[in-house]
């Protein structure tokens, strides 16, 4: 009895260690897939405005994904933001580009204006704005990478 215990345990503890060394550590993970984004999410960044921020918001979504716990939240929290104001877009048939001065373009009921300058408040709230900065702060102490939201 005490063989066959032993021999188990002599074919489990190879299976084991594969498993276990096949995952990588969460935070290099995260600051590889941040780094493997930089570059991308600096030249969509660098585009106009709103519309730079929503054309990243793919890019956002993956490192949310990939973020460790101590940041997911803050991630969330920027996506939640960006996702609703191109939603809001969206569905008004609009594109942020098509704003001039902060009014919107004929066509855009009052409801789907509202909808649209809710959202974009939110992206611009302190909340969101704080969040930014924790996932800035994050990549430059953490993964030695700069990120400009």
């Amino acid at each position: 009895m005490t063989s066959l215990r032993m021999a188990a345990q002599l074919l489990v503890l190879p299976i084991l260690a594969t498993g276990l060394s096949s995952c990588g550590d969460p935070i290099d993970d995260y600051c590889e897939s941040l780094s493997g984004h930089q570059e991308q999410l600096t030249n969509t960044l660098g585009e106009d405005g709103t519309g730079g921020l929503i054309a990243a918001l793919p890019i956002f979504e993956d490192l949310e994904r990939n973020a460790p716990d101590d940041i997911a939240k803050d991630w969330k929290t920027l996506t939640g933001a960006i996702s609703g104001l191109s939603t809001a877009l969206e569905d008004a048939g609009v594109s942020a580009d098509d704003f001039e001065n902060g009014e919107p373009p004929e066509g855009v009921s009052d409801a789907e204006a509202k909808k649209i300058a809710d959202a974009a408040t939110k992206v611009s709230s302190t909340k969101t704005q704080e969040a930014s900065v924790r996932v800035q702060q994050q990549a430059r102490d953490v993964c030695h990478t700069s990120l400009t939201l």
